[in-house]
């Protein structure tokens, strides 16, 4: 049972504002998960996007986002879950004045994403 420091865990910055640590991914030894801890700046934001071929789970750790689902725009914070289903246009966006944080959780090791 591998454990994983999120510190080792590689950064990325996908968006302007937005930074992305892969805590698990295939190159830890997952087969079929992929987690992502990510942080968004105040008024930073992941842009309007669908996943094809798999849902998202969003869990709101801290901040203030302001999250799209569909056609629906809802305030969401720390204690909050936004489940995106395959093929739902979705976004999220700091809407607060600290970063906020989520973990953005794929049932897959390939996460496909395509703006819209």
């Amino acid at each position: 049972m591998p454990i994983l420091r999120h510190a080792d865990s590689p950064i990325q910055q996908p968006y302007a504002g937005v930074s992305s640590k892969g805590v698990v991914r295939k190159e830890v030894g997952a087969e079929r998960l992929t987690v992502n801890e990510v942080t968004l700046a105040p008024g930073a934001f992941i842009p309007l996007h669908i996943h094809p071929t798999h849902e998202e789970a969003i869990v709101i750790l801290e901040g203030q986002v302001e999250a799209t689902l569909g056609d629906a725009v809802q305030r969401v914070s720390g204690g909050h879950t936004v489940l995106a289903p395959t093929g739902v246009r979705h976004m999220l966006k700091n809407v607060g004045n600290t970063p906020a944080r989520i973990l953005a959780i794929f049932p897959t090791t390939d996460p496909q994403r395509q703006l819209v």
